[in-house]
């Protein structure tokens, strides 16, 4: 956004509102608004990204190598992609240098289980038995 201090203060030196706003790179219709009587001296508007921040942050806290647009549908993102990928990118590098280091199990210790099941009736269907 423009400083509006600087626009009132050229204005008050005597200069055009279009020769400010040439000067300055801002509209003209900026520049009268911000010489209106009883404008705010500062004007911010938070981008979609600042109001979606927390929420990344808590889905890269518990799923830190989710694609963008897994996050994208988990935190309803209605908004513009790229917004979201460089939100993502700027949040990540944080959340993977602080995830727990991984201690696998031995692959001599993993054994393949049997696992079975009684009959199940489900309305007409009869399933059977299931062995793993």
């Amino acid at each position: 956004m423009h400083d509006r201090q600087t626009f009132q203060a050229a204005h008050k030196g005597g200069e055009s509102i279009r020769g400010i706003s040439r000067d300055r790179g801002a509209s003209r219709n900026a520049v009268r608004r911000a010489l209106r009587p009883g404008a705010r001296d500062s004007y911010y508007r938070p981008s979609a990204s600042e109001d979606a921040e927390p929420a990344v942050r808590d889905v890269l806290a518990d799923y830190p190598a989710m694609s963008v647009s897994d996050i994208a549908l988990l935190i309803d993102w209605r908004k513009s992609r790229r917004q979201l990928s460089d939100l993502v990118a700027r949040l990540r590098p944080r959340t993977v240098s602080e995830w727990p280091a991984i201690e696998a199990r031995p692959l001599h210790s993993i054994t393949i289980g049997h696992l079975s099941t009684k009959p199940l009736d489900v309305g007409k269907m009869k399933i059977g038995e299931l062995n793993l």
